[in-house]
């Protein structure tokens, strides 16, 4: 049989298994277990907690629309994940606020997600990966080119950097 070489379908396949095997590796009780985004909603507002983290933060980071993060967002309040909290300096804006509930979640999420990094790239060499998040970088300008186009343009963060 002969492999589909479209890239949607790959990458479609690929995210499908990654987030079974995260999901695996969570170690929750079904009750208390978090989604994948939310696992990184929670990391990303810890990693920066020295300064106010907002929604449009979160668009950015994840290249995901307004509604859905706001989807993401209501569902962890729901579920005592994190506070919104108004600031001074600005009526309209919210800060998210991570739970003791969340930071808990946190460490179980970070651990799971090293070990499915791990199983991932077994046997792929520096210069593979670098080739992988070039390619993949490529892939995200082609379609926020396209966005622009259409009129559906979303600020997205560069692939595999590491940032500050």
């Amino acid at each position: 049989m002969l492999q589909r070489r479209e890239v949607t379908f790959v990458v479609h396949t690929v995210f499908n298994q990654i987030r079974r095997l995260t999901e695996a590796h969570m170690n929750m009780a079904e009750a208390e277990r978090i989604t994948p985004m939310q696992g990184r909603v929670i990391r990303h507002i810890k990693r920066h907690a020295e300064q106010e983290v907002y929604q449009r933060d979160l668009e950015r980071e994840f290249c995901i629309r307004r509604s859905t993060a706001s989807a993401i967002l209501q569902t962890m309040e729901r579920s005592g994940l994190l506070l919104r909290k108004p600031v001074a300096h600005d009526a309209r804006l919210k800060a998210l606020v991570l739970t003791p509930k969340a930071e808990a979640h946190d460490d179980l999420f970070r651990s799971a997600l090293d070990r499915v990094e791990a199983i991932i790239s077994q046997g792929i060499s520096t210069e593979e990966m670098d080739a992988f998040f070039a390619v993949m970088n490529k892939f995200k300008e082609n379609l926020q080119k396209n966005a622009a186009v259409t009129g559906k343009t979303a600020h997205c963060e560069r692939l595999g950097e590491e940032k500050e």
